[in-house]
């Protein structure tokens, strides 16, 4: 067996790994943050902020500190002390119900924190599995990681659900947010057992420049701060970040609204919104599979509107929300949906940004996606409050299905030509 296969074989074994003790930190804590927000009294602005301050901090955090950590050659340990970083901001969580004043605000910021560390988590992950993991095998080795991650986080939703309902308040989320902590830890060491080609390849360049005499820079690569401000991606990569930002913003404004149904409208119990999550996991397990087969068939760009446009249709759905049996099957359909839309973007990103810039390229992607995510939670409860909750539920629905359109634009035939001839043009000035 070739070295590099071994290799390939190694990383996408602890990679898995790794994602399965996300997923059980993971689901030890964020389904029952809005059953711990009504709680705590959350009103409906209270219910916006949960979503649009994170966004915030993830724009202000995510492209300098990635920027930053793009300048060292050797960002494995760097990675692996936020990765411990955020999910601490997690395990504070667990002293927020003791708090007399604030509690709220407490809440709302911590999650904020979490969020934002984690997106800049999530850049260095994406930039090492463009690395990592060959196009060829992409979709089949992402389609399995999420279908495991999205089994066992099934299960522990349920498990943590009824826990915490059978503990007192708060000492029940106290034992799931400190349970959620400690897989962070092995979710951690997978981490570090991932090989990176590049790292590995700069330790071997020190070592033989130590044997032959002169120095050199081990640490900080030699890419200054305005290079790494130029990123020469093309107009496909553009269109798409607009696209995204459009769709995203149509995307995000119900989501305060779905919690706020659940939790003080339908009054959920933990329990309850246990079994929504794992109703919505075994819809991703359903649509990881399908949209990775329609993805290799259709290619992702298809893949990203398809889903887009599945998931534009469950506000409609939740025009008609008398109990919670209803919102589990809406659930069910957004998870299949949601599936395919993270899974088929996360696979479009690697395909436009360029090798090298890899993480600035999505890193700017994820920042410039978030703006709206700032303002949409907000107006979304605005909306909500101001007229009639059928009304809204469909207004946000015909947005989506707007927002999903501008996927399908940016890979039409006629905007393809246009490209590729201001591409031909540009050469030719050149």
């Amino acid at each position: 067996m070739k070295a590099e296969y071994k290799v390939l074989r190694s990383n996408i074994r602890n990679n898995l790994w790794n994602g399965i003790a996300w997923s059980i930190g993971f689901n030890f804590v964020t389904p029952f943050i809005g059953v711990l927000a009504a709680q705590l009294g959350a009103t409906n602005t209270d219910y916006a902020l949960l979503s649009s301050i994170p966004a915030l901090l993830t724009i202000l955090i995510t492209l300098p500190v990635s920027m930053v950590i793009e300048r060292f050659r050797k960002q494995k340990r760097i990675i692996a002390g936020l990765i411990l970083l955020c999910r601490f901001f997690y395990f504070l969580l667990v002293f927020v119900p003791l708090l007399d004043v604030s509690a709220m605000t407490a809440l709302i910021l911590l999650v904020g924190m979490y969020n934002a560390t984690n997106s800049v988590i999530a850049v260095a992950w994406q930039s090492m599995m463009g690395e990592l993991i060959p196009i060829s095998y992409r979709n089949r080795v992402f389609s399995q990681r999420n279908i495991w991650t999205g089994l066992v986080g099934m299960v522990i939703a349920f498990v943590a659900g009824w826990g915490i309902d059978r503990f007192p308040y708060p000492l029940g989320y106290q034992v799931a947010f400190t349970i959620g902590f400690a897989a962070a830890i092995v979710e951690t060491w997978y981490f570090m057992k991932l090989r990176i080609p590049s790292e590995e390849q700069a330790a071997a360049e020190v070592a033989a420049a130590a044997e032959t005499g002169p120095s050199v820079r081990s640490g900080l690569t030699t890419r200054s701060f305005a290079q790494a401000f130029k990123l020469q991606a093309g107009r496909p990569y553009y269109l798409f970040c607009a696209s995204a930002i459009i769709y995203i913003f149509t995307w995000q404004a119900a989501w305060p609204i779905y919690t706020k149904v659940k939790v003080d409208m339908l009054h959920a119990t933990n329990t309850m919104m246990s079994i929504d999550t794992i109703v919505g996991a075994i819809g991703t397990l359903i649509g990881f599979r399908v949209w990775a087969r329609f993805a290799d068939r259709k290619g992702t760009g298809l893949t990203v509107f398809w889903s887009a446009l599945t998931l534009a249709v469950t506000p409609y759905c939740w025009v008609y929300a008398p109990d919670m049996n209803w919102i589990y099957v809406y659930d069910l359909i957004g998870g299949v949906a949601t599936a395919g839309f993270q899974q088929s973007v996360f696979n479009r990103l690697l395909e436009l940004v360029p090798d090298q810039g890899r993480q600035q390229g999505i890193a700017i992607y994820t920042t410039l996606s978030q703006v709206s995510a700032i303002f949409a939670p907000i107006i979304g409860m605005q909306l909500f409050a101001s007229i009639h909750y059928d009304v809204c539920m469909s207004i946000l629905g015909s947005a989506r299905v707007v927002g999903s359109l501008t996927f399908l634009i940016i890979v039409s035939p006629m905007v393809l030509r246009w490209i590729q001839r201001q591409k031909v043009q540009k050469e030719t000035i050149s």
